[in-house]
C-alpha cells in the first residue's frame, strides 16, 4: 500500500500546474530593488531580489541590445552575496510594443525563445514583467498566454539547474488599470506582484499631490492604504502574494504649497527629484515639513516657487513597518541608485531594511 501510495502522489505531481505557491516554497519575505542598467556601487547587503531593468524587444520580437541589461556581472556578483537577480522586461513606454508581440504568433515564440535563452546564458534566478499595461481583452489575453509560456520555460530552467525560479511583474497603482488582472491568473503564475504604490500626483493631476501618500487625505484620497485596500479586500489577493512599492524620488510642482491647484498654470511641467537631489536642496536652505494625514514629507523653495512631495527614512520606516504589519510579501525600490549618497549609504533603503527586519523579514 505504501508503494502504491508512493505512485498515485508522483503521477499527481507530474500532472499538477506549476503553480507559482508551490514553486516559491517557504514565501520567505522579500525585500527587493529594481537595478536600472549596469551594476554600479550595489549594496547587496540589503536585498532578497533584484530586478535587472530593462531588457526591451521591438515589435518582431527580436531584443534589443545595450542598456546595461543582461550582466552576467551582476548576476556573479550577487549570487556571491546571496541575492537573486530577475531580468526586468519592458518599462514604461513599451506597451505598444508587447501589444504588437504578442498579437503575432511568430514574434512571440521568437521573444520567448531570445528571454529564456537569456536568462539561461546570463544565470538570472528569473523575470519579472513590467507591461504598463494590458488594458484590453485582447491584450489581457495575449498577456496570460506569454505570461504562462514564460512561466513554464523558466521553471525548465530551473529544474536543469537544481533550484527555484521567480516569475514577478510590476503592477499599477489604481483600480482601473489593476481590474485587468486576474486573481487565478496571478495565482496561477506569478510569485508576487511588485505593486507600484507611487506617481499618485503628476502633470496629470488637479492639483500638487504627494508622490507616494502612506493614508488618504482630505484633499488627495487615494493613497497607498487604498490602493492596497482594494487587492487584499475587494479583490482577495493575498497579502503573501503583494510587495509594496517604495520610491527613492519624488515629484516638484511649480506651486507655493502643498495641494495648490495646477490647473491654470500656464506650465505643468512636474520636475522628478531624487532623494539625493531632495537632500540637496534642503542643505541649502529648502523647508521640510510633514503632512499628519498622510504620513509623508513635503520641501518646499525659499521663494515659495515649488513644492516637493517625496519620502525620507522616517516615511518609508512607517510604510515598511505598515507592510509587514499587514501581512505582504515584502517592498520593493526604485530605483535602488537614487537614494546612495556622497559617503555610499542608501539612508532611506537602510531605515526601510532595519523595519522590515523587524517585521519579520530576513535574508536566507
Amino acid at each position: 500500500m505504501r508503494t502504491s501510495a508512493l505512485v498515485v502522489l508522483i503521477l499527481a505531481g507530474l500532472h499538477a500546474p506549476a503553480f507559482a505557491a508551490e514553486i516559491d516554497g517557504k514565501k520567505d519575505k522579500v525585500f527587493v530593488g529594481y537595478l536600472y542598467g549596469a551594476p554600479r556601487d550595489v549594496n547587496y547587503s540589503l536585498y532578497t531580489h533584484l530586478c535587472h531593468a530593462f531588457v526591451t524587444a521591438g515589435p518582431d520580437g527580436v531584443i534589443n541590445k545595450g542598456r546595461g541589461a543582461p550582466s552576467r556581472e551582476l548576476t556573479t556578483q550577487a549570487h556571491r552575496a546571496g541575492v537573486k537577480v530577475l531580468i526586468s522586461l519592458g518599462g514604461w513606454g513599451w506597451d505598444k510594443q508587447f501589444a504588437e508581440i504578442v498579437s503575432n504568433p511568430e514574434a512571440e515564440a521568437r521573444y520567448v525563445d531570445g528571454v529564456v535563452k537569456m536568462i539561461d546564458e546570463f544565470d538570472y534566478d528569473g523575470l519579472d514583467l513590467d507591461w504598463e499595461y494590458p488594458d484590453t481583452a485582447k491584450e489581457v489575453e495575449g498577456f496570460e498566454r506569454l505570461t504562462r509560456t514564460l512561466r513554464g520555460r523558466i521553471d525548465a530552467i530551473g529544474k536543469a539547474k537544481n533550484r527555484s525560479m521567480n516569475l514577478t511583474m510590476a503592477a499599477a497603482a489604481n483600480k482601473g488599470t489593476l481590474s485587468w488582472l486576474k486573481k487565478d491568473f496571478l495565482l496561477e503564475n506569478m510569485d508576487w506582484v511588485n505593486v507600484m504604490t507611487y506617481d499618485y500626483a503628476g502633470a496629470w493631476s488637479s492639483n500638487a499631490g504627494h508622490n507616494s501618500p502612506l493614508f488618504p487625505s482630505k484633499k488627495s484620497p487615494q493613497s497607498i492604504e487604498t490602493t492596497m485596500s482594494y487587492l487584499l479586500d475587494e479583490r482577495g489577493i493575498p497579502a503573501d502574494r503583494l510587495a509594496l512599492g517604495l520610491p527613492l524620488y519624488g515629484r516638484g510642482f511649480n506651486v507655493a504649497k502643498p495641494y495648490d491647484s495646477i490647473k491654470d498654470l500656464p506650465d505643468k511641467r512636474v520636475v522628478s527629484l531624487t532623494y539625493r537631489q531632495v537632500a540637496d536642496k534642503e542643505n541649502q536652505g529648502w523647508k521640510r515639513s510633514r503632512d499628519d494625514e498622510t504620513k509623508a514629507p513635503w520641501l518646499t523653495a525659499p521663494d515659495g516657487s515649488m513644492v516637493v512631495g517625496y519620502d525620507d527614512a522616517e516615511s518609508l520606516r512607517l510604510k515598511t513597518e505598515w507592510a509587514m504589519s499587514r501581512g505582504l510579501r515584502g517592498v520593493f525600490f526604485w530605483q535602488i541608485a537614487q537614494d546612495r549618497m556622497p559617503d555610499g549609504g542608501n539612508p532611506l533603503q537602510e531605515a526601510a531594511h532595519q523595519a522590515w527586519e523587524a517585521g519579520g523579514g530576513k535574508k536566507s
